[in-house]
């Protein structure tokens, strides 16, 4: 099995603060990872660093085969699909266009269309606004829409260029139990036809859906545990992530937690 990403002995260090520390991790082809750990633990920071908007103060990456640092890492962005809160910089142009066009921006991975496009993008674009079940929604300005209507968009527009892996940055923050029920039902569909490795930040393990098949685990910038999510995702390893005692339970191939009380 083809090695996608690959994290060797790496640390990152902002302000005498130690971010990351020797942070060893490897994702495969057909591996879709959830990666969680609390607040500061450095889930943003590792993903950062695969698109190289953070470098390492040391260690190995390599993304697609490619060593950070030695090779043109504009080309490894192409290939990487990513939806997070950064977005909302680009937020005056979004609310201009319509969804169908923000996803067909895609392609050009760019916010705003500027290049030459084709009958079969505004198809595709089309498509996959099908696939997230808002292709209704297909001419609607995307200043009029639902915070979790405007989730799916960005994540279809991710999906455009047709990446190798995606990273959605907790992509359910703020939507309740309907959104995000919908959103996660989408996703498990796209998932699994689709080619790209999904690497799924959240907090809440209850997000885990069926397709995730591993699991990587944050903890004061330390990798805690990683591999299998049936291997990773026990009592044990979360109530030490989360520094309280937790119980899980598997229902529907899907994990889900409780508190113990003392």
């Amino acid at each position: 099995m083809n090695t996608l990403i690959s994290y060797e002995n790496v640390r990152f260090i902002r302000n005498d603060r130690v971010i990351l520390n020797n942070v060893n991790w490897k994702v495969c082809e057909g591996e879709h990872w959830a990666i969680l750990g609390l607040n500061g633990s450095g889930k943003s920071t590792l993903l950062n660093m695969m698109g190289g908007y953070e470098f390492p103060s040391s260690g190995i990456i390599h993304v697609f085969g490619h060593q950070y640092g030695k090779y043109n890492w504009e080309y490894i962005k192409k290939r990487l699909g990513f939806v997070g809160n950064t977005l909302n910089r680009f937020l005056e142009t979004l609310n201009m266009e319509t969804a169908q066009e923000i996803v067909v921006s895609g392609r050009f991975n760019s916010i705003g269309i500027y290049e030459q496009t084709t009958e079969q993008d505004w198809q595709k674009a089309k498509e996959l606004l099908a696939v997230f079940r808002i292709d209704r929604l297909a001419n609607k300005p995307y200043r009029f829409l639902s915070q979790g209507e405007q989730r799916r968009v960005l994540i279809a527009r991710a999906f455009m260029a047709e990446p190798d892996a995606m990273i959605l940055d907790e992509p359910c923050s703020g939507l309740d139990v309907r959104a995000r029920e919908e959103l996660l039902n989408a996703l498990e569909d796209q998932t699994i036809k689709g080619k790209a490795s999904l690497l799924y930040v959240t907090h809440h393990i209850e997000e885990i859906f069926p397709a995730i098949t591993h699991a990587a685990i944050l903890k004061d910038g330390q990798l805690l545990a990683a591999g299998k999510k049936t291997e990773v995702l026990t009592n044990e390893i979360l109530s030490d992530a989360f520094g309280l005692s937790v119980e899980v339970e598997w229902r529907n191939k899907r994990c889900w937690l409780k508190t113990m009380q003392n």
